[in-house]
């Protein structure tokens, strides 16, 4: 999907909203390569998303940069301001979408040298409808759509509950195959990639409502059963 950018009467913030648009496509794209290589288990395709993480980091330097050169210019109006704090906050959201999708392509390649697994597809469903998340908030964002914003960030809490029962299911299955522990743990941990992508998507939800009103969201994210989140710590460095 390509995201056009916004129709904003500044130029360098226009120019800005472009770079974002771009970065946002090639970050979706690498989701969706990272969800289909760990479905196929197909290694050569796991390595081009762990390489192509460099140019997501590029990407968002990139628009460091120019957020800052915008702000040395001078004030800006009160929506321009609203739309460089947005990009900014929204950018860095999707380096990390970068990276999980990149861990995920890390943990595939080990993956790929075991058996096969069943809660495999589970956590394939979970990957897809991480990707259906971040799509639906880059949408609102092409669209400036408030609503579908609204419900990117009202819907949190289904990804919550769709990590809770694979992780459910993936320790079922590990007490029942001690000889694939290391793999379990792998998946556990690709899937608590994709509940945290999701978090990203909520997060950019809640700028883009910000950049569209000058109010944010609240308080009160939906969230779904943490019983999973005190049990491991799920951390990708």
């Amino acid at each position: 999907m390509v995201i056009a950018a916004q129709n904003i009467p500044s130029k360098p913030v226009n120019a800005l909203e472009i770079e974002f648009s771009q970065m946002a496509a090639f970050v979706e794209t690498q989701l969706g390569e990272a969800i289909l290589a760990f479905e196929r288990r197909d290694v050569a395709a796991a390595e081009r998303v762990i390489a192509a993480d460099k140019k997501t980091d590029a990407a968002h330097r990139a628009i460091d940069d120019h957020v800052m050169a915008i702000l040395k210019k001078g004030p800006l109006d009160e929506v321009s301001l609203r739309q460089v704090m947005s990009v900014l906050k929204m950018a860095a959201d999707l380096e990390r979408v970068g990276d999980l999708a990149k861990n995920v392509a890390k943990r595939t390649i080990v993956i790929s040298r075991e058996m096969p697994i069943r809660s495999i597809p589970g956590v394939v469903r979970m990957g897809r409808a991480s990707l259906r998340q971040l799509s639906d908030v880059l949408n609102a964002y092409n669209d400036a759509s408030l609503n579908a914003a609204t419900a990117v960030w009202g819907g949190d809490d289904v990804l919550d509950e769709l990590y809770n029962s694979i992780f459910r299911e993936i320790m079922m299955e590990m007490m029942t195959d001690s000889s694939k522990t290391s793999a379990y743990t792998h998946l556990v941990f690709i899937a608590k990639n994709f509940e945290r992508i999701g978090d990203h998507a909520t997060n950019l939800a809640e700028a883009l409502h910000y950049q569209l009103t000058g109010a944010g969201l609240g308080d009160a994210r939906p969230k779904g059963d943490e019983t999973s989140e005190r049990i491991i710590a799920a951390r990708d460095d």
